[in-house]
């Protein structure tokens, strides 16, 4: 029995170990592309002065993979301020600091709340998923055919106060006014 398992089983394990592994890789790949992609946006969009007197808050709302590669763009410039990931809750209290906020997977009610919050404050709201301005997010990130894209719900930015700059909205896959 011990040579069966060792002759078939132990063979098969080790094949799957490098895929997943490579898996893990190209995840990984992906994420900080992400947030590259995050950061870079956050440069080309101008904020009301007061939405960013105290810092540049990019508040996340949970400590995934995609929060691991956007705390390495922590302490770089955005806007003449210090990038600054942190995370928070979802109170417009907890809110206040923040410029912007990545949801990594976050639920359509919980996009609903902080689209209508965005609407009262110059607050960014970001999140993956292809139907993620559908929901309630003024950018949303997803994979398609292996590229990151957004889409930019630009009413939504500007009801919020924030100016996206021409540059991006010609990137953007998906453009709703």
């Amino acid at each position: 029995m011990w040579r069966w398992l060792c002759r078939t089983i132990l063979p098969a394990l080790l094949l799957a170990l490098p895929c997943h592994a490579a898996w893990a890789v190209e995840r990984a790949d992906e994420n900080d592309v992400k947030a590259a992609v995050i950061y870079n946006l956050l440069l080309f969009i101008q904020w009301p002065p007061q939405a960013t007197s105290a810092g540049f808050h990019l508040c996340v709302l949970d400590e995934g993979a995609l929060t691991m590669a956007l705390r390495r763009h922590q302490g770089k410039k955005v806007l003449g301020q210090t990038l600054t990931v942190q995370r928070s809750g979802t109170t417009p209290e907890e809110l206040d600091r923040c410029a912007a906020v990545m949801v990594e997977a976050g639920s359509a009610g919980l996009l609903a709340r902080l689209g209508a919050l965005a609407r009262t404050r110059a607050l960014l709201v970001i999140a993956e998923g292809s139907n993620a301005v559908d929901r309630g997010a003024m950018i949303g990130l997803h994979t398609d055919g292996g590229r990151v894209t957004f889409d930019i719900n630009y009413g939504a930015m500007k009801k919020s106060g924030l100016a996206p700059s021409s540059k991006i909205l010609k990137l953007a896959r998906t453009l709703i006014e």
